[in-house]
Parts: structure tokens; sequence; C-alpha cells
């Protein structure tokens, strides 16, 4: 049995054996108060006493027909009442209520989750994209159909569901429909072909990333709906191969992607209607003097890249400017590339 089929059991006795031994007390109360005529409140401590065994004496002497009930009440309410303490202890000493617990905290955080993305698959790739993402603060949730791999991740401090991610009830618990992107990181290609042809039928708009191992799968991946897809292989050996050949150049790109070091980030901004920036040149711009930020490339609407923008180069509306620099410069430019302030 997995672990949380283990809690939900758990849990389930444990919401049982509150629920026995409260109707074990209504019906020894309405018992002595409809056997004995005592009062609502006679009634309910002589059945409190006898169920707990503590031998005080009876309210008033009792008549065969009261002592009678009292037996049976004594004989079937006494192991249901110390079942219940027993299981009240063991939920409580074993931790199991902090289980549950963390569990519903999970379960509210992730109805809070919008603009999110969801990695699909908690092996080593999986977790790689995980901490890079904390490290940039964006939200995300993990899917897993290993428990171990989920429980990890949880002890990462990662919101993470356990089930299948082609399973669309288990997209939907992680909030597909708000997602802003997934990442396919299962362990093999069939699996993430499945998931991305399940993510993209329930939200067309939504931007996948998906690995793979196998040269064939890049098509089929592509086909089933992915935008990216990273060869692992393929980029491990570029990155390699830069290593032997590019040393220093790799070194400085190391440093640059890190957000520890230099406080520097690679970022791209999309140019929205209402920004300032549309409509001038780079040159007029110049968010190099103006906000310490260096631009890279710059994508055309219709999907042109330009490496290196010329100064009279005029930015347009739905352009993406590619930029270098520190991330509260870069904060200041996502605000006017968004059209949220002036300069």
């Amino acid at each position: 049995m997995s672990k949380d089929a283990q809690q939900i059991s758990a849990l389930r006795r444990f919401s049982v054996s509150i629920i026995s031994v409260a109707l074990l007390v209504i019906s020894g109360t309405v018992g002595y108060m409809y056997l004995e005529n005592m009062s609502l409140l006679d009634a309910l401590y002589m059945t409190v006493i006898t169920v707990a065994t503590v031998g005080f004496s009876e309210v008033r002497p009792l008549d065969d027909v009261g002592k009678i009930f009292t037996m049976v009440l004594i004989v079937g309410g006494t192991g249901i009442f110390f079942f219940t303490l027993t299981s009240v202890a063991v939920f409580f000493v074993s931790g199991e209520w902090k289980e549950h617990w963390e569990q519903q905290r999970n379960e509210r955080m992730l109805r809070k989750l919008n603009d999110h993305f969801i990695i699909c698959g908690y092996g080593r790739l999986g977790g790689s994209v995980a901490e890079e993402l904390r490290a940039k603060a964006v939200p995300f949730v993990v899917i897993d159909n290993m428990i171990d791999n989920v429980l990890r991740a949880r002890d990462e401090g990662f919101l993470a569901i356990k089930g299948n991610a082609a399973d669309e009830e288990v997209l939907a618990d992680a909030g597909l429909h708000r997602a802003k992107g997934l990442i396919a990181a299962a362990g093999n290609d069939a699996e993430n072909v499945f998931i991305v042809l399940t993510a993209r039928n329930l939200k067309p708009n939504l931007y996948i990333v998906a690995r793979a191992d196998c040269d064939g799968s890049e098509s089929k991946l592509r086909r089933a709906g992915a935008e990216k897809v990273v060869m692992l292989y393929r980029s491990a050996g570029k990155r390699m191969a830069s290593l032997l050949t590019e040393p220093e150049l790799e070194e400085y790109l190391d440093e640059l992607s890190n957000a520890n070091n230099l406080n520097l980030r690679i970022a791209q901004y999309l140019v929205g209607d209402n920004s300032p920036l549309v409509g001038k040149s780079f040159q007029e711009v110049d968010l190099y003097n103006n906000h310490r930020i260096n631009v890279v490339g710059y994508k055309l609407p219709d999907g042109e890249l330009h490496t290196t923008p010329r100064p009279a180069e005029i930015i347009q509306k739905n352009g993406t400017i590619i930029v270098i620099g520190k991330s509260d410069d870069l904060e200041m430019l996502c605000k006017l590339a968004q059209g949220e302030t002036q300069r």
C-alpha cells in the first residue's frame, strides 16, 4: 500500500472512531432518558461514566431494565471507547495528522497557482528544472507517478502531486487551464508524446517544452504540439565540445546564467501595444546608458531574429527584446515593455 493510501486509511479510521464514540454517547443518553426518565444532563453523565468505566456511583438506583441497558452499554461501548482513544493517540503520535495537514495545504496552494509551469516527471532533469525555476522565483508544480519522487519533491519544498501526467484529471488538478507552460520531462519519449498530446488538446495556447532521447522522437513531439524539443544527448555533446574548444567562453556563460553570480540575467520581453518603447529606435531608448541593460537580440513580430539590432532600428509592438542585465534593471524594462510605467 502506498503512503498516500495509508494516510487516507488512517484518516478514515480516525474519523470512524470519533463518529462511533459520538453515536455511542448519543445512544446511551437517549436510552437512559427513555428507560429511566432521567434528565438530559443526568443521562449524559451516566453514559460517560459507564463507557469510561471510572467507577462513580449512579445518579440514582437503576431498575432491572436500566441495569441490563448499563451492562450492554459497558460491553458494547467500552471496546469502542478505548479503540477510539488508541486511534486518536496513534494518529497524533505517528505524525499522520501533520501529513494530512500538509496534504490539505498542498491542495490549497495548488488552487491558488496562476501563470505557473507544470513539470511532468521529477527525475534528474525534472529536478534540475525545478531548482532553476525556484532560483528565478517562478511558480510551478511537479507531477510524477512515483510516490517516492513526489515525496522527494515535497521534501525540497516544491508543490507536487502523484499521478500520470498524461491523465486529463491529473493535469486539471495541477491547474493546467491556469498554467503558462508545461515541461514534459518524463523518463521516456513515448510518455512525453502522450503528455504533450493531452496537454495540447486541453489547452491549445499552452507553451510546451519536451525532452527527447532519440532523434526520431523530435518530429513526433513537435507534431504532438511541443513548441520546443530538447535533445539531451545532442545538447550535452555540443556543451562538452565547447568546453574542450572554448573553455573561457563556457565559463563566462556559466557565470552569466547563474543568478547567484554577478547578479546578471538573460531575459526577453514582449513589447506591448501601450509600451512607450513602441515607435522609438534603440538609439533613442538607449537602454544601456539609461537602465544599464545590454541588448543582445531583437525578434521582429514576424519572427525574424536580429542578433545585433542596429541603433536606428525601430522597436515595434509585439516585437521581443533580448537583453542582459541585473534583476532590478530588468524589472524596470519589463514594466516599460508592458506599458506599466513611463520613462
